[in-house]
């Protein structure tokens, strides 16, 4: 599979650069033919776009998670910020390169936390962090979002290199053909905080039958190849089929079995579905069960069990929804989504294990979710305000979460949010994290005592400005 995306990926671009152009093309900077040659934005201004911009944006937000049995004083705070400053150029009509840098800072944070996810990504605390020692994120940090160049090859094939965002599928809460991202995308932030991935693209529309075929080389495995056996490569069909969008990929990273994907979103009468399915090939990652319970100086190795499951196994979400007049010139949307996690865990004792060992993934560590919500516009006049209601269950564990979402543009650039959620069902479940430990160890390292109070409620509130 690696040699045969390979060998794709090596025609498409040895038969468009070596091609002769059938056509005079003025401004063609892949044409032998003489040219004429075309302004420079940089110098002339002619054209009618801003060949630089300068632009970025600020996202503030305030959070505070309550927990079961502690005084209001000692309940957990955070406040991350993050700044994105960007330069977009487009010297003419055919060539465009763009470069985001991101900070990110917490002032309720020390300067070097430990273990689990990055706090910028986190809307909800899911899951402690406080089970590992290893230190992961320096506060604060500055990152490189995206840096890309994109051109076109005879206006035929198109190319973007660079770091750079590719999303696949249709899900809204849970996407499992994210083949690239190698964080989960917290599905109850308004938006995705994640960072792109090293890749060149490949894009070849065919306009007349509505179809395009995208080939992708991949330069993240998910880390960095360091060498040209952990490179990776993507090909994808999308096309349009009796109103249906249908789309379906194939990925293949060096040393790692494929990964297939398909989606399909159409119309049904009055409501839209979609449906998203990806095939491991293999279980990417080991599978722990955990018989016994924690007693003080045990060896937690006695009672974790490491596994790995048989592939194929199958993740599929889908969902369906409705929009609708809540009174007149104001739209809604009702919906619901499920979500079948082959590699996901029916028994939430397994959570400490997927902790410590790092393989813990918010939203995608049970078997079965589902989610209803509804969003509408604010019955303001200039309709700046909108709500969004959600609630998100792991059905396996039992445990849930509702959130109630408000954002209200206050001003042309400035957006005010803010968000309340509530955490229910099962105790120690994904949603209502708990967990209390006596000290133990781990092949003669010792750890713990660990104590965890379960969540209760969050309230946040939030500033974006975009200029």
């Amino acid at each position: 599979m690696n040699r045969l995306l390979a060998a794709l990926s090596f025609t498409f671009w040895v038969h468009a650069a070596c091609a002769e152009t059938t056509r005079p093309n003025e401004g063609d900077i892949f044409s032998s033919k003489p040219q004429t040659a075309k302004p420079d934005a940089f110098e002339s201004g002619d054209v009618k776009d801003n060949p630089l911009t300068i632009g970025g944006r600020y996202y503030h937000r305030l959070v505070v998670s309550a927990q079961e049995g502690h005084a209001i004083g000692d309940q957990p705070i955070s406040s991350p910020m993050q700044f994105d400053g960007f330069l977009d150029a487009r010297p003419n009509d055919r060539l465009r390169g763009f470069i985001d840098g991101r900070l990110f800072y917490d002032a309720n944070r020390p300067a070097t936390s430990t273990g689990g996810s990055n706090f910028q990504y986190s809307s909800i605390s899911t899951a402690p962090s406080s089970l590992t020692t290893t230190a992961v994120s320096v506060n604060p940090t500055v990152v490189l979002d995206q840096a890309w160049l994109k051109f076109d090859i005879d206006r035929t094939i198109f190319v973007t290199a660079g770091k750079q965002h590719v999303k696949w599928g249709a899900g809204r809460f849970w996407n499992p053909t994210d083949f690239f991202h190698t964080q989960t995308r917290d599905p109850l932030l308004s938006s995705d905080l994640r960072l792109g991935n090293s890749m060149v693209k490949f894009a070849i529309p065919f306009e007349k039958q509505k179809s395009a075929i995208y080939v992708l080389g991949l330069f993240d495995n998910p880390t960095a190849a360091t060498n040209l056996g952990q490179m990776g490569a993507a090909i994808r069909g999308e096309t349009m089929l009796l109103g249906a969008e249908i789309g379906a990929e194939v990925v293949t990273r060096g040393r790692v079995s494929p990964v297939i994907g398909a989606d399909l979103s159409a119309p049904l009468g009055p409501f839209d579905m979609y449906v998203e399915a990806a095939l491991q090939t293999s279980a990417p990652t080991p599978f722990y069960t955990v018989n016994g319970s924690l007693t003080p100086g045990l060896d937690i190795s006695t009672i974790i069990t490491e596994g790995t499951l048989a592939g194929p196994i199958p993740q599929v979400t889908g969902g369906i929804n409705y929009q609708f007049a809540w009174k007149e010139n104001r739209q809604a949307t009702l919906g619901v989504e499920y979500f079948y996690n082959g590699l996901g865990y029916s028994d939430p004792k397994a959570y400490p294990a997927l902790i410590f060992f790092g393989y813990y993934r918010p939203f995608y560590t049970g078997k079965h979710y589902g989610a209803v919500y509804l969003t509408l516009e604010g019955p303001d006049e200039d309709r700046r305000t909108n709500y969004t209601v959600s609630v998100l269950a792991n059905l396996s564990d039992g445990s849930v979460v509702s959130r109630l979402d408000f954002s209200w543009r206050v001003l042309t650039y400035l957006t005010f949010e803010a968000f309340a959620a509530g955490h229910f069902g099962t105790k120690g479940g994904e949603f209502r994290f708990a967990l209390s430990a006596p000290a133990v160890n781990y092949k003669g390292t010792a750890v713990g005592p660990v104590e965890i109070a379960a969540p209760t409620v969050d309230v946040g509130l939030g500033l974006r400005v975009a200029f």
